[in-house]
C-alpha cells in the first residue's frame, strides 16, 4: 500500500468513527432536568415548591424540545404517591407538590421524565432526580447519619485501562464500604514480597501513585487493616496513555509505547458529552508529546479522551475535566446581616460571566430556615449537570469539588474521575437493541371506536366530534380523524388547566362510542426500574445543635402551621369541581326520595317500604331532602296501619368518580395540574396581629436579572428568630450555570 492509499483509508477510518460517535449520540436523549426546590427538608402537610431546568444535554443550554413533564415522587419503598403533569414554557416549568400529612418519614425522590429526555430502551441514561427529606415535626427530627457496614471494597485503576510493563504510568485507587461511602485507607506496594512504595488515600477513599510495573515482578498491595490485593493484569507489551499537566490554554500528554514496537500512527480524539472537540494525530516512537488547545472545548465538563492505534482500535482512555471557570458567577448579598422579626428584608442578586461581563440570567431563589437544610443532600445545580448526570455509580459529596473553599478540588475531581469515570473501553462491545425514539408525548393521544353492530354508515370512517372538558367545567371542542384518533395538544391542555382532561363523544348512545386513552405514567411505572439511579452520598456529619423556636401558639392555644397559604387547608379535594357538578346534577335525576309539607315532615320513599304517601300519590310540591338535615320516616303495613317510624339523618346518595364518568359517558385522564402561587404577606398582612410561623419566607422561581446582571428580591421576616439561609440557582439559557448561598439572620427586637 503506498502512502496516498494509506493516507486516504486513514481518513475513511476516521470519518466512519466520527460518524458512528455522532449516530451514537443522536439515538440517546437530548434532554436532561436538574429539579430545584425551596428547601431540602419538609413536614408533612406542607407544600414542595419546585424549579425543573429542561436543558440540552450537550451544551446545558435551555431545551424548547419537550412541553410536558411528567413528575413522579417516589416512596422509601420504592412506590410512587404522587404523578402530575406540567406544561414547560421555554425550557423551564414550576409548580408545586402536596405533601400528604399521612406520608411517614423519610427519604422521597422527585423524578422527571420529557419526550426527549426518556427513551424507552435506554438502559444507561441516569434518571433526573432529587430527593427530599420528610419529617412530621422538625424539632423532633433525628439527625441523618449515613449507616454503618462492616463491608470492605478496595480496587485499583491504571490511568488508561491498563498496566504495561515498563511504561510509567499513574495507578489510582478508591476504598469505600458496602453503601459505597468512602473509607480512608494507607498501605503499601511490595514488588517480590520486598516494599516498593507507600500509599494513602487523600479524598474520600481515593489515592493515586507513580508506578512503573515489570512483568516479570509479583506486585501485591497490603493495606494496614491487613487485606491484600493483586494488581490488575501486567500487560507485556503495549500503550499508554498518560495526563501530564494542564494549565489555562493547555492540556499535555503523554503517550509511550513499549521499547522496539515499530513506530505506528496514532490519533487521540477528544469529546465532550457526544460532542467531538478535537482530533489529534501522530507517530509514535518511544514516545510523544501531544498538547491540545482547551480552546476546542467551548463547555465546562469532563472532556473524554480516547487513544487509538492505526487501525483505529481504541487502545487508552482518559477523562479530564476542563473549564470550571465557565460558569455563571451568581453573588447573593442581604441588605443587612440580621433584620427583626416581621421587618422587611432584601437581597441584591448580581450574574457575571468568567470574564466579569453582566449576564441576563434566568434565576429560582428560595429562603428558608437553616433548619429546613439537609447536610445529607449533597447537590446543586452545577454538581448534578456538570457530574452526577455525567458518570456511573454513586458520588460522593459531589458539590465538594464545585466548592471554591475546598483548595484541593481540582486534584480530588481529577481523582475521582481516574476511578470512577474510568472504564475498559467498551467500544467494540455490541449495541443494545436501542431505537433513539421518543415514547411519551407532549400530547394526551386516544381513539374513539364504535361498538355499535348498527353503526350509521356514514360515520364509519368520518371524522368525528368530541367536547374536552378542564375540571373548572371549561370547554372545548377537537376532531377525530377517519380512524378515529386524537390528541389534545398542549396548547388546550394549558387552556383547560386544573388537573384532570374530560373527553365525551358527541355521538348518541345508540352507537355506543368509547374511547381508549394512553396512560403514560404506566409506560414509565414498566420502564424507570431498569435505569440506573445513583443517588449522591454524603460523607458522615455531626449537625451543629441549634435552639429551635418553640412553636408559635395563638392566644386560643390553636398551634399554627409551619406555613401559612392563602388557600385552605383541603390542598387536594377529594373531587374538583367538574365532578362536584356531575355529582348534584346525577343525586337531582336519579334521587327519588322527596319531602312532603305535612305536619310533621316526612321523608318519602327513602328508605324501601318507608313512605308517608303509598305510592307517590301527593298532590302538592315534592321538596327535595336537604344534606344532613333530620327527617321522620315512617312504613305501614298492607292494612295502613303504622309498624315502624325513625328519625333519621338525611345522606343523599353518593357515587364514586367510576359511576358519575359512565353515568355522564365521559372519560378523563391527567392533564396539567393546577397552578398555585406562594404565599407572601404585603404591607397589610404583615401588620396583623395574627402570628406568623412562616419557616419559607421566599419562593421565587423566576427572576431574570437585568442588562446590568443585577436583580432585587424583596420579602417579610416571619415571627421565627433563627438563621435563615437564601439559595441562588440558575442559567443563561446558553449553557452557563451557576448558583449561591447566603445567612442572615432573623431577631427579635
Amino acid at each position: 500500500m503506498n502512502l496516498t492509499t494509506s493516507m486516504v483509508h486513514s481518513q475513511e477510518s476516521i470519518d466512519s468513527l466520527v460518524n458512528h460517535i455522532e449516530s451514537s449520540f443522536s439515538s440517546h436523549p437530548s434532554e436532561s432536568i436538574y429539579f430545584q426546590t425551596s428547601k431540602d427538608i419538609y413536614e408533612t402537610g406542607e407544600d414542595l415548591w419546585f424549579k425543573a431546568y429542561q436543558l440540552d444535554a450537550q451544551t446545558f443550554g435551555l431545551s424548547d424540545k419537550s412541553k410536558t413533564l411528567y413528575l413522579q415522587m417516589i416512596n422509601p419503598k420504592d412506590s410512587v404517591i404522587w404523578q402530575e403533569k406540567y406544561s414547560i414554557e421555554n425550557g423551564i416549568v414550576s409548580g408545586h407538590v402536596y405533601i400528604d400529612e399521612k406520608l411517614s418519614e423519610g427519604d422521597y425522590f422527585l423524578e422527571g421524565y420529557t419526550k426527549h429526555s426518556f427513551y424507552k430502551n435506554d438502559t444507561t441514561g441516569i434518571t433526573p432526580v432529587r430527593k427530599i427529606r420528610i419529617v412530621k415535626n422538625i424539632a423532633r427530627s433525628e439527625v441523618t447519619k449515613n449507616p454503618k457496614d462492616t463491608t470492605f471494597r478496595f480496587e485499583t485503576f491504571p490511568e488508561g485501562g491498563n498496566l504495561v510493563s515498563g511504561l510509567s504510568s499513574k495507578l489510582a485507587f478508591k476504598a469505600t464500604d458496602g453503601k459505597g461511602n468512602p473509607v480512608s485507607v494507607e498501605g503499601a506496594i511490595y514488588e517480590d514480597d520486598k516494599f516498593l512504595c507507600g500509599i494513602k488515600s487523600v479524598h474520600d477513599g481515593m489515592g493515586s501513585v507513580p508506578f512503573t510495573p515489570l512483568v516479570n515482578k509479583q506486585y501485591k498491595i497490603e493495606l494496614k487493616n491487613g487485606k491484600i490485593y493483586p494488581l490488575p493484569e501486567i500487560h507485556s507489551q503495549g500503550m499508554v496513555l498518560n495526563l501530564r499537566g494542564q494549565d489555562k490554554e493547555h492540556l499535555n500528554f503523554l503517550l509511550s509505547q513499549t521499547e522496539g514496537l515499530p513506530h505506528r500512527q496514532i490519533y487521540l480524539l477528544g469529546q465532550m458529552r457526544g460532542m467531538i472537540c478535537c482530533m489529534a494525530k501522530g507517530i509514535l516512537k518511544d514516545s510523544l508529546k501531544i498538547s491540545i488547545p482547551l480552546e476546542n472545548f467551548p463547555y465546562q465538563g469532563i472532556a473524554e479522551f480516547t487513544l487509538f492505534d492505526s487501525s483505529m482500535r481504541p487502545v487508552a482512555e482518559r477523562l479530564v475535566y476542563v473549564h470550571p471557570q465557565k460558569k455563571l458567577y451568581i453573588t447573593a448579598e442581604p441588605e443587612k446581616t440580621s433584620f427583626t422579626i416581621r421587618e422587611k428584608a432584601s437581597i441584591k442578586i448580581k450574574a457575571t460571566d468568567e470574564k466579569g461581563n453582566p449576564v441576563r440570567a434566568n434565576l429560582g431563589i428560595s429562603v428558608y430556615d437553616r433548619a429546613y437544610n439537609n447536610p445529607a443532600d449533597p447537590v446543586n445545580i452545577l454538581a448534578y449537570c456538570y457530574l452526577s448526570s455525567q458518570i456511573r455509580g454513586r458520588i460522593c459529596n459531589p458539590a465538594y469539588y464545585f466548592d471554591e473553599k475546598n483548595s484541593d478540588r481540582k486534584e480530588a475531581l481529577d481523582l475521582l474521575l481516574l476511578t470512577q469515570g474510568w472504564r475498559r473501553y467498551v467500544w467494540n462491545a455490541a449495541e443494545p437493541e436501542y431505537q433513539g425514539q421518543p415514547f411519551l408525548t407532549d400530547e394526551i393521544n386516544g381513539i374513539q371506536t364504535l361498538k355499535s353492530k348498527k353503526k350509521d354508515k356514514q360515520n364509519e370512517g368520518a371524522e368525528q366530534l368530541i367536547q374536552v372538558f378542564g375540571a373548572e367545567g371549561n370547554s372545548q371542542f377537537l376532531w377525530t380523524d377517519s380512524t378515529g384518533h386524537f390528541m389534545v395538544d398542549p396548547d388546550m391542555m394549558k387552556t383547560l388547566q386544573g388537573g384532570y382532561v374530560y373527553l365525551k363523544p358527541m355521538l348518541s348512545k345508540e352507537f355506543k362510542p368509547t374511547l381508549e386513552l394512553v396512560d403514560y405514567f404506566l409506560l414509565i411505572d414498566s420502564i424507570r426500574k431498569n435505569r440506573p439511579h445513583y443517588y449522591p452520598i454524603a460523607v458522615s456529619y455531626h449537625k451543629k445543635e441549634q435552639p429551635l423556636d418553640l412553636l408559635v401558639i395563638s392566644s386560643d392555644s390553636t398551634i399554627l402551621l409551619n406555613e401559612v397559604t392563602i388557600t385552605a387547608k383541603g390542598h387536594k379535594p377529594f373531587r374538583d369541581k367538574m365532578m362536584g357538578r356531575l355529582d348534584s346534577l346525577t343525586q337531582m335525576n336519579l334521587n327519588k326520595a322527596w319531602v312532603c309539607e305535612c305536619q310533621p315532615v316526612y321523608l318519602n320513599d327513602y328508605y324501601p317500604g318507608y313512605t308517608h304517601h303509598p305510592n307517590g300519590k301527593y298532590d302538592k310540591v315534592k321538596k327535595l331532602p336537604v344534606e344532613g338535615k333530620g327527617y321522620r320516616i315512617i312504613k305501614y303495613s298492607p292494612m295502613m296501619v303504622v309498624e315502624d317510624i325513625q328519625e333519621i339523618v338525611y345522606s343523599g346518595p353518593l357515587y364514586s368518580d367510576e359511576e358519575l364518568l359512565k353515568m355522564n359517558n365521559l372519560w378523563r385522564t391527567k392533564g396539567y395540574y393546577g397552578k398555585r402561587e406562594f404565599y407572601q404577606p404585603d404591607e397589610v398582612d404583615i401588620q396583623l396581629s395574627t402570628p406568623d410561623a412562616r419557616n419559607t419566607l421566599l419562593w421565587t422561581p423566576s427572576v431574570i436579572t437585568d442588562e446590568k446582571g443585577e436583580a432585587e428580591v424583596h420579602f417579610y421576616c416571619s415571627d421565627i428568630n433563627t438563621g435563615f439561609i437564601g439559595v441562588v440557582e440558575g442559567v443563561d439559557g446558553n449553557g452557563l450555570l451557576g448558583n449561591a448561598k447566603c445567612e442572615f439572620r432573623v431577631i427579635r427586637k
